[in-house]
């Protein structure tokens, strides 16, 4: 007996989601089984060929895709990405970017220790806060 297909589950035509780290692993199959549900799509990631990638392999399943080459560890990235899709804001939202440099526990320094946090903890905040703020009208 075969699972049925995600698109006979659920339908997602005429939403919109962000996937952030996006350009492989959890992120690229997060964006994929998204697509297949009919949802456009926001890819963000440093990562732009990895991103080129997954957009090629999304349009088989005949959704809008945008690329987003995004700095997650970086404020300032975060709200220009929300400032370039003003008016055009998401439905769903996939906070799946993570990063871990594997270092010796003992030799982790602030700076290194600092970038870990940015992109693991601080990007999902700013990504989240922009999101509620981009919702703000519609009461969520």
């Amino acid at each position: 007996m075969s699972l049925p297909r995600i698109h006979e589950l659920i339908s997602l035509k005429g939403k919109t989601a962000v996937v952030t780290g996006a350009a492989s692993g959890i992120g690229r199959a997060t964006a994929l089984r998204l697509a297949e549900a009919g949802a456009s799509l926001y890819l963000l990631d440093i990562d732009y060929e990895g991103l080129s990638r997954v957009r090629d392999e999304a349009l088989s399943y005949g959704v809008e895709t945008e690329l987003f080459k995004v700095d997650l560890s970086r404020r300032e990235e975060i709200d220009r990405f929300w400032s370039t899709i003003k008016g055009r804001e998401p439905d769903i939202l996939v906070n799946n970017a993570g990063i871990y440099i594997f270092r010796n526990f003992i030799d982790v320094d602030d700076v290194f220790l600092d970038n870990i946090m940015r992109v693991n903890l601080y990007s999902m905040f700013w990504m989240c806060q922009n999101m509620v703020r981009s919702r703000d009208k519609e009461g969520a």
